[in-house]
């Protein structure tokens, strides 16, 4: 495993606070796209929250909620803007939903028999994946651009499932619930032919995500049962990610087939067979790595202090601003921009705002 140099400080980037809607006093960021635009919940002093989207421009949109609901969750922003996530009705029901560029909601489709329905991921096509659920059962699924809901094919003797990820070809990974409880990892091609990933002689196996290559990574557990990275190109089956430690999880890639991923309290970064230990700040005991943009950098904390990695896997630390000691990135741009959270760990309680750091 490589050893890399200590950390350093960025002094030309700087944070900026985004802007909340009339009367709020919090807000939370929670995903970004590669235009910079962030989207996430101004929240007012009861922790009301209404779904807004902030462009890279610093303007605010707020996002329509459903009928008598408010909140919801923003889980990915598509390159033009679109929003794809969950709104919840008024009786405390999440569907799926997409918002446009003006932020108009539309529901995405729920068949007869389906009473609630999570997005996990959309492509700029606005191809749109996630699952629907019945009282006792969820399938994954695919809503086209249209917003018509199309039920993923399900591997052998499998009873349920959830597509988590899409790339722009169209090609989507998930994982499908077996008998016993057990979870397998699966990829549905562009014609919505289902293959399964395998696992890694375990129980358990997960796709969390797909790039444009159509290489697959996620998290399997071993004959042991202790949870592996895992990566598989396009066609082929999972294989454990080389000279990692057990407890793997959040593994993410970027479009070089540049993957990372967390190791109990260390973080890791896999281009092809090398690997690469992210660094702790100093002072500082654990990491966390979120993400890796298409140009290698990797975006995380160190304890509670933001920070990127380079490809060496050098720590940056992020500046924050006096008063505030807490900081959680959820996102990189292809920009090197970071969308996340920040706030005081000395006030009760914890006042967060959403930030960017550019």
């Amino acid at each position: 495993m490589t050893v890399v140099p200590p950390a350093s400080f960025d002094a030309g980037v700087s944070m900026y606070e985004l802007p909340l809607l009339a009367g709020h006093t919090n807000s939370s960021a929670q995903a970004m796209n590669d235009a910079g635009d962030v989207v996430g919940l101004s929240l007012d002093d009861a922790r009301n929250g209404h779904l807004v989207r902030w462009g890279a421009d610093g303007s605010l949109t707020r996002l329509q909620a459903v009928e008598g609901g408010s909140g919801g969750q923003a889980v990915k922003v598509a390159e033009d803007g679109t929003v794809v996530g969950h709104t919840d009705t008024p009786d405390g029901v999440r569907h799926a939903a997409r918002w446009n560029a003006t932020g108009a909601l539309t529901r995405l489709e729920e068949p007869s028999g389906y009473v609630a329905g999570e997005v996990q991921d959309v492509n700029d096509a606005h191809v749109t994946v996630g699952s629907l659920s019945t009282d006792s059962r969820t399938r994954p699924v695919r809503w086209g651009a249209d917003g018509r809901a199309h039920l993923l094919r399900l591997p052998p003797k499998a009873d349920g499932g959830v597509a988590t990820a899409i790339n722009e070809r169209g090609e989507i990974a998930g994982y499908a619930f077996l008998p016993g409880e057990k979870t397998r990892a699966v990829r549905w091609d562009i014609a919505g032919r289902v293959s399964d990933l395998g696992s890694l002689e375990g129980s358990y196996s997960e796709s969390t995500a797909i790039n444009d290559r159509g290489t697959v990574v996620g998290q399997a557990t071993d004959a042991d049962g202790a949870w592996r990275g895992v990566r598989a190109a396009r066609g082929k089956r999972f294989k454990a990610l080389p000279s990692q430690g057990i407890g793997a999880r959040s593994v993410s890639l970027n479009n070089a087939d540049v993957v990372v991923g967390n190791v109990k309290d260390h973080a890791v970064r896999w281009d092809g067979d090398a690997t690469t230990e992210l660094e702790v700040l100093p002072g500082t005991g654990r990491v966390f790595v979120n993400g890796i943009n298409d140009a290698g950098t990797s975006v995380g904390t160190s304890d509670e202090r933001a920070v990127t990695w380079d490809a060496r896997g050098r720590a940056t630390a992020l500046p924050l601003p006096s008063g505030v000691d807490t900081a959680h990135p959820v996102a990189i741009d292809a920009a090197g921009g970071v969308a996340g959270n920040v706030g005081d760990s000395h006030t009760w309680p914890l006042r967060w705002r959403a930030v960017v750091w550019r």
